[in-house]
């Protein structure tokens, strides 16, 4: 995952990062991510590992589908709680959420 700040006035604090991956809309993998400082105009790359143990119940036929095709379409729900930073003032806690799509070749 990238984080990027293009403001030049405000920094941003993540203190909880919360990933959750989904599998078809079913949670099959939750990472706590370590809360970062973001300065400004930087970006941080950020790397976390979903592991699954078995097929989720419900979409075994996407799932043999899929692996055929190579490629499995998992989606990512971010939970946040962040603080902008503005000169020498700090914000109060945020708790924006995300969903971002992405694709997995195997």
């Amino acid at each position: 995952m990238t984080f990027r700040n293009p403001n030049c006035r405000l920094g941003i604090y993540y203190d909880k990062i919360e990933a959750n991956g989904l599998y078809h809309g079913v949670r099959f993998s939750t990472v706590d991510v370590v809360g970062f400082y973001l300065g400004h105009k930087k970006g941080n790359n950020v790397s976390a590992v979903f592991k699954g143990e078995q097929v989720v119940s419900g979409v075994k036929g996407k799932y043999e589908a899929e692996n055929g095709d190579g490629v499995f379409k998992i989606d990512l729900k971010l939970r946040l709680k962040i603080r902008f930073k503005v000169w020498c003032m700090k914000t109060p806690k945020f708790k924006p959420k995300f969903d971002c799509e992405g694709f997995v070749e195997c």
